[in-house]
């Protein structure tokens, strides 16, 4: 049986949930080499290395020096922001185009003069940047939700069409609501707490300033298209609420951000897929986003 290294990039934040994950299903891989954010494994060849907590894996082709990165194509990702791409570097990053479906060449900039080379497959909900780094512009906003929901809609390709109703459960202080408004959606937010004043005063938002455990049916006249959730509740706790709902709700979506601080929550995440397809939703993905920290995205959709 052959050998491979892997590389495996993931928010500081999530490296020990990423190695519990490693450690429970890929069972043989041995953890090599690592940076914060960078980690590489050896293990069998055979199989696909893809673990949930990673924003972006493939296989590592090794270390290099930086005479010895001849590449015609290939995307150049540093590790710290801190770094200076070498220029001539830069100039091959920004230059090279990738399609779905290619082999991308990841040059990865570990360490100052520290140049690693990884390989993986460009998939659709991919982004199209280096080390799958967020591609959203930075902008004042009231709460990081606001990073997490563009990023899911830009991965996903999220069908939102104006004037559709959004379900927003625990939507203070109004990160996730100022981008859904931004797309001209009606946002219904559940949360007891304040929002922003510029949320609250959107003709477009009406606030529901109560537990999201007290909504009945009675609330929903118009139904919803969407759910959306980022509430900093264990994942137990917000998917037995939304079940609850899903009882009396028919939506086409739902985006929801759960948070994996426990080991036992990372572990019951396929249950949780194969929970969501016996609802009869078709298109059931999970996706650790550039925002993310010790969490991931649930997106549900129909066909």
């Amino acid at each position: 049986m052959m050998t491979q290294f892997f590389f495996a990039l993931t928010n500081p934040e999530a490296e020990p949930l990423l190695k519990l994950e490693v450690l429970s299903h890929f069972p043989s891989f041995k953890l090599s080499y690592s940076r914060p954010g960078f980690l590489t494994f050896k293990g069998d060849s055979s199989g696909q290395f893809n673990p949930l907590m990673a924003r972006l894996s493939g296989k590592c082709l090794g270390k290099f020096q930086l005479d010895e990165l001849k590449y015609k194509k290939a995307w150049v990702w540093k590790r710290d922001e801190k770094f200076t791409i070498p220029s001539e570097l830069a100039a091959l990053s920004d230059q090279s185009l990738f399609k779905v479906g290619e082999t991308v060449t990841l040059i990865m900039m570990v360490g100052l003069n520290e140049y690693w080379v990884g390989e993986y497959q460009l998939q659709s909900h991919h982004f199209q940047t280096p080390g799958e780094v967020s591609s959203i512009e930075v902008r004042s906003v009231p709460s990081r939700a606001y990073y997490k929901i563009a990023e899911a809609h830009e991965a996903f390709d999220l069908p939102f069409e104006e004037d559709e109703i959004v379900l927003e459960l625990g939507s203070a202080p109004g990160g996730a609501s100022l981008f859904l408004l931004d797309q001209e959606l009606n946002v219904l937010g559940v949360d007891p707490a304040e929002m922003d004043p510029v949320i609250r005063n959107n003709i477009r938002f009406k606030h529901l300033k109560r537990p999201f455990e007290t909504l009945r049916s009675d609330d929903f006249r118009n139904g919803v298209d969407w759910i959306i959730s980022d509430i900093n509740l264990p994942p137990t706790v917000v998917l037995k609420e939304v079940e609850r709902l899903l009882t009396f709700l028919k939506p086409k979506g739902l985006v929801l951000t759960l948070k994996l601080n426990q080991e036992k929550h990372l572990n019951s995440l396929k249950y949780t897929v194969k929970n969501f397809e016996s609802w009869g939703f078709e298109n059931v993905r999970l996706k650790y986003l550039p925002s993310h920290r010790q969490e991931i995205a649930l997106i549900v959709q129909h066909s």
